[in-house]
């Protein structure tokens, strides 16, 4: 069976909003704000599985590559994803649609790949 790219992003992207939206709800009692913080790797046991975890940070979380960030502040009714504060992993991308142009590049995301490591092209 082949999968084409992008096939289980939707799917599981809304999943991922769920788990967040479950986990804020299970904190309904929480009255500091705080953000929640999705990651998942790989299962070394379950080839083809993930171990995905959520964890309340009550500051503003680390920035991580591959990492999807959501505040939420109760008395407020606030549950909001912060786009500015998540990285999601390493998804390939139509060529066609990157920008060669030097004003394009990020030099902060640039750097954060140097040190974690993580070949850029």
């Amino acid at each position: 069976m082949v999968q084409e790219i992008g096939e289980a992003r939707e799917e599981w992207g809304q999943k991922v909003w769920a788990m967040a939206s479950d986990f804020a709800e299970n904190m309904k009692k929480e009255k500091r704000p705080f953000y929640i913080v999705f990651a998942a790797k790989p299962d070394k046991n379950i080839p083809g599985a993930f171990r995905q975890s959520l964890k309340a940070y009550y500051q503003k979380p680390p920035n991580l590559l591959g990492i999807l960030v959501w505040r939420v502040d109760h008395p407020k009714g606030i549950f909001e994803f912060c786009h500015n504060l998540s990285s999601p992993p390493d998804i390939p991308v139509d060529p066609t649609l990157l920008s060669d142009k030097p004003c394009d590049m990020s030099p902060r995301v640039a750097e954060r790949g140097r040190e974690l490591n993580v070949v850029l092209s």
